[in-house]
């Protein structure tokens, strides 16, 4: 499947990298989200908009706590970091009005990183040492204030210190950051400024910036599958037309390779699968490994809780691998049981009339049924299969999220984690368990689509037998001598030759007939000229060329060809006579109408040459539908005519006045006409009437030198017309 991805994509290889920047623009907005929200549930909502352990201002009572807590080095890059200031400066009033100290402490904001290192633990001390419980603990007597003790005596610090570093030894340093926030807040309080205003604006910006990524990654996304369904859907126009035109210059030896059914197959259905993988391929192939890497990237920010993501994805992986065994082996089933109800449905199409008239609907309703009844079966076992992955996952899924918040939850009991951090972790962890699942599903649609590749690709790397040569010849511009030279044919895998040593010429102007028993070759000798076939042995000349040595395009362009089976496409009778030559004069359409014999039933329509012609011509005779075959083949106005058996339709009358028509136009024309017929009375005035029998020539002569000297033509002029009839030609 790669090898025809890769062929057909290199047209559009910008396109793919168009979409592979929107799809990494997407995983970059959604990366993003959970650390949004995981701020907003933090520092929003747990620690009032609070987002650094260095306070923007702090009283003169704090500072000196701080610095008393702080050593030596510490307490050097506080200092530095922090101006006294008045509230009388109308710079701090504007900032802060509500403030109801005189004077304060204000953090230069370019410090604010080497104050966050230092702090913390000086904020915690504060705040353990300023509760009941330490007070107790030191037995100060009643009136004696902790921080002046503490001042008198070092030593006493220096116990507490210990004491609580050992309590806090659990701590990383995201957690003393995180405790910290809380001294701050209270700090802000105690100075009188509005917290609530500082969460409310903290939620809103951050929830814009989330607002404003959710809605960039969602752009990207709508422009991403716009794009990749419109690059699959070229890619697959672009198939289906190779296939097409492949098919198109198939001989009767490919297309008795593929059956009708399994070509069209090919042509709609699996191509059809090729561009729903594909489409999913440039979008969820091409996003999930980006998700899953960069959310994966977000997780080892975790390492304490990673196991469980190892735990999951190896569930996951026996889900899948149990899913992949018990399907794959279905799909190549599918597609040949597609190809077999096309084919039952076609054949009954097809033989609408004959089934109708030997009373066998109920025959063909079995097989139909048969045949639809397969492949639902297949198609039932594995949409159940696959249909019962989904709540597995599902199932997977919410176990997982149960341990996170399990396995979290003693976490952020201890201190270790906070919410908004669990948050974020299920919702990394869930991101790269579902680009894992998109990968895998993925996974078990290729197969299938694998299969759908290699039969697009076994018609587009059939090598027809009949091909153009590599330095043509051009086909003369006046009609010539056409010679049949000791041609034999065999059909391909068959021993034995349809056709065998042929012999005979036709000069332009000529008529030459065929006629035989049913079998003879003759049709399979005419079909030799355009190169339906290609001789086995022998050779077919046109002017003493050899036919093989022109392009096949110029030489079927100097020949009108009409089939046993008249074939009108659907348009109108116009449409279809201008088939073989759209710049046809009305004149030269009149003239072949004339010379068909079609001009009565097409006065006779209200629309005329606008009559309406349905699918296959059968809204038409089939004496009609043969006659604007013939209109069709004249209209062409060719150098070389071709009608096998393409009266057999025709009344007598309208027979022999079509044939003198045809003959007084061929005449001024000096076409060479070819007829294989049944009716000895189709062809009386041949020039040269050659008789098969069992693919040989037993007879070459005009009908009355026949008569006298070949036994297999007198035995059938004689079945077919009286010996007086015969004799003076008559009709």
């Amino acid at each position: 499947m790669f090898k025809l991805l890769l062929k057909y994509c290199k047209p559009y290889i910008l396109s793919i990298l168009c979409i592979l920047a929107l799809v990494f623009g997407q995983v970059q907005a959604e990366l993003a989200l959970p650390d949004y929200m995981s701020k907003i549930v933090t520092d929003g909502i747990q620690f009032g908009g609070i987002v650094s352990s260095a306070p923007d201002i702090m009283s003169e009572d704090t500072m000196n706590k701080v610095l008393l807590l702080s050593n030596k080095e510490d307490k050097a890059v506080i200092q530095s970091s922090y101006t006294l200031v008045s509230k009388s400066d109308e710079a701090v009033l504007k900032e802060y009005p509500s403030l109801n100290v005189d004077q304060f402490y204000v953090l230069n904001k370019n410090d604010r990183s080497k104050v966050e290192k230092v702090i913390a633990k000086p904020l915690l001390l504060i705040r353990s040492l300023s509760s009941e419980e330490a007070i107790k603990k030191m037995n100060l007597p009643a009136g004696v204030d902790i921080w002046q003790a503490i001042q008198a005596n070092p030593e006493m610090l220096a116990t507490m210190e210990s004491k609580i570093d050992q309590g806090l030894a659990s701590y990383s340093a995201e957690n003393l950051q995180s405790a910290a926030k809380v001294m701050v807040k209270q700090e802000y309080q105690a100075l009188g400024i509005n917290t609530d205003s500082i969460q409310s604006k903290y939620i809103f910006k951050e929830g814009m910036f989330m607002l404003v990524i959710a809605l960039i990654g969602a752009v990207f996304a709508i422009a991403g599958a716009f794009l990749s369904s419109k690059t699959a859907a070229k890619v697959a126009r672009d198939t289906r037309k190779d296939v097409f035109t492949k098919v198109e210059s198939f001989s009767s030896n490919e297309f008795g390779k593929f059956s009708t059914s399994s070509l069209i197959t090919r042509t709609t259905n699996d191509i059809q699968q090729i561009q729903q993988v594909f489409t999913m391929m440039l979008r969820i192939v091409l996003y999930a490994p980006i998700m899953g890497i960069g959310a994966l990237l977000k997780v080892v920010q975790y390492p304490s809780m990673l196991w469980i993501l190892g735990l999951v994805i190896g569930i996951i992986m026996v889900v899948l691998i149990t899913t992949f065994a018990i399907t794959l082996p279905k799909f190549k089933i599918i597609q040949k049981l597609v190809d077999r109800l096309n084919l039952v449905m076609r054949e009954f199409l097809d033989g609408m009339l004959v089934i109708r008239a030997f009373n066998t609907q109920k025959h063909e309703e079995k097989r139909f049924e048969k045949a639809n009844t397969d492949i639902t079966k297949v198609n039932l076992f594995v949409n159940r299969t696959m249909a019962s992955v989904m709540p597995v996952m599902n199932f997977i899924m919410s176990s997982v999220m149960v341990l996170i918040v399990w396995v979290a939850a003693k976490q952020i009991d201890i201190g270790t984690m906070d919410i908004g951090s669990m948050m974020a972790f299920l919702q990394y962890t869930m991101q790269v368990l579902m680009s894992f699942i998109m990968v895998s599903m993925i996974a078990i649609m290729l197969p299938r689509s694998s299969v759908s590749a290699v039969r697009i690709l076994e018609v587009l790397n059939t090598k027809p037998t009949i091909h153009d040569p590599k330095n043509p010849k051009p086909v003369p511009s006046t009609n010539e001598e056409i010679c049949f030279n000791h041609v034999y044919f065999k059909y391909p895998r068959a021993e034995e030759y349809v056709l065998k040593d042929i012999s005979f010429s036709a000069n332009p102007g000529e008529t030459v007939a065929f006629i035989g028993s049913t079998g003879s070759g003759k049709s399979t000798l005419i079909n030799l000229l355009p190169r339906f076939f290609d001789v086995t042995e022998g050779e077919i000349t046109y002017g003493g060329i050899n036919i093989k040595d022109f392009k096949q395009h110029d030489l079927r362009d100097r020949i009108g060809y009409v089939p046993q089976k008249g074939v009108l496409f659907s348009g109108d009778i116009e449409s279809n006579l201008r088939y073989a030559d759209e710049n046809a004069s009305e004149e030269m359409i009149q003239t072949a109408i004339d010379i068909s014999q079609s001009k009565e039933f097409i006065d006779s329509k209200p629309e005329g040459l606008q009559t309406p012609i349905s699918q296959g011509g059968t809204n038409v005779s089939g004496g009609q539908k043969q006659r604007l075959s013939i209109a069709r083949a004249i209209t062409k106005n060719p150098s070389i005519y071709v009608f096998d058996d393409s009266f057999s339709a025709l009344d007598y009358k309208t027979d022999s006045n079509l044939r003198a028509a045809l003959g007084h136009f061929t005449a001024k024309t000096k076409s060479t006409v070819f007829i294989v017929a049944q009716r000895i009375s189709t062809i009386l005035n041949a020039n040269k009437i050659i008789v098969l029998d069992q693919g040989q020539v037993v007879g070459i002569g005009t009908h009355g030198e026949l008569l006298k000297t070949c036994e297999v033509y007198k035995e059938i002029a004689y079945s077919q017309l009286s010996k007086e009839e015969l004799e003076h030609g008559r009709q």
